[in-house]
């Protein structure tokens, strides 16, 4: 993977993607943001195991990408069914490239090795419902170990790129470390509903386990003067139900919301006073790189590289996981404090414009991916 300059090359590049699901998450829009800015360079065909395409949304109608159905069995590990679907899609594509994004994708890499060697990038982007960077399941860690050895694995976080050097023994070689990032400019507008005595705290993801939205929910609920307070937490997800059940159950004042997905979302961090993350596991998530763009002060759980990721004078408010005291009164600490808000968000708006560029992203994968054709 030598020579990873940034330029322009005259052959387009055909992308196969196989996605475990393409709703609305920072892998997707990650994906949106790389395709609107390789441009011409690349055409794409993705693939949504579980049918789900709504995160086209984030892409305008007339990029260069096509949406194909795969008729994915359930698996424990490895169904046949699946690889030989898989075996027959890449026949048919011929792709340049094939990115798997994920655990969920990896039949299309297994596939692949088995059959096609075609150059092949694998996402890993985090961890499902209790697993963590030391606690995994291992056959999932010796199928990664066997199938991804001789693969390029993108990790946008130090943990996960120690997890897949330490953890699943892949030659370092073979581990690129790049750093997500977002357009700051459609994120940095400025606050349009921040005034007032009221604040609003945020959140934007997937409505997944793993990011134990109980915990906030249950955090805002405790906090004094709930008045003055409002909840709103953005996305769509397997625990809308669960979590919309303990919100209309509780009997504090909070205005909580769940207003469903959104391919807006910096509306949403303008609607906000506080974002608050309250995960067991993430990485290097998109959302709190736009928050921070937005000009928002965070609350959040110590998980990946957050306490990196924000600015030093917040480091302050991302709190032990676990330690949902200390979580709930750091939210209480920011609600209280107008000018501490301010202050906070203006230096998390200057670390992101600082170090979050998309250009540094796209460049940064266009010439991994242009390396990998020149293998």
């Amino acid at each position: 993977m030598a020579g990873q300059e940034s330029t322009s090359h005259p052959q387009r590049l055909v992308m196969l993607h196989i996605f475990p699901s393409f709703g609305f998450g920072g892998q997707q829009a990650r994906f949106a943001a790389l395709a609107k800015g390789l441009g011409p360079d690349a055409y794409h065909q993705v693939v949504a195991l579980d049918g789900d395409v709504a995160a086209r949304g984030l892409l305008p109608s007339d990029a260069p990408v096509r949406y194909r159905a795969f008729d994915a069995k359930k698996s424990s590990l490895a169904s046949l069914s699946n690889i030989a679907g898989f075996r027959s899609l890449l026949r048919e594509v011929r792709p340049d490239i094939l990115c798997t994004y994920n655990w969920g994708a990896i039949e299309a890499a297994i596939a692949n090795r088995a059959f096609r060697r075609t150059p092949h990038l694998h996402f890993e982007d985090g961890f499902g419902p209790g697993e963590s960077p030391d606690n995994q399941p291992q056959r999932r860690v010796l199928a990664r170990r066997a199938v991804l050895r001789n693969s390029a694995i993108i990790v946008p976080s130090r943990v996960l790129e120690r997890v897949a050097i330490d953890v699943w023994k892949l030659p370092r070689s073979r581990v690129v470390y790049i750093q997500n990032g977002i357009d700051i400019e459609r994120f940095a507008s400025g606050p349009a509903g921040r005034g007032g005595e009221s604040v609003t705290i945020g959140s934007v993801g997937a409505l997944r386990a793993e990011k134990n939205y109980l915990r906030l929910i249950n955090a805002v609920a405790a906090l004094d003067d709930a008045r003055a307070i409002r909840l709103e937490i953005v996305g769509e997800g397997p625990e809308r139900d669960a979590l919309q059940s303990v919100i209309d159950a509780c009997t504090s004042e909070v205005s909580m919301t769940l207003p469903g997905p959104t391919s807006a979302p910096q509306t949403a961090y303008q609607r906000f006073g506080i974002f608050a993350l309250s995960s067991d596991t993430e990485q290097a998530p998109l959302s709190l790189m736009e928050a921070m763009a937005a000009g928002l002060p965070v609350v959040a759980t110590d998980v990946g590289d957050i306490a990196d990721m924000v600015a030093p004078e917040n480091r302050t408010f991302i709190t032990p996981l676990g330690d949902d005291e200390a979580y709930a009164n750091a939210l209480t600490a920011l609600a209280k404090d107008p000018a501490l808000r301010e202050k906070l968000g203006s230096a998390n708006a200057q670390k992101a414009a600082q170090e979050f560029s998309v250009a540094s992203m796209v460049d940064a994968h266009r010439a991994l991916y242009w390396s990998l054709v020149k293998d």
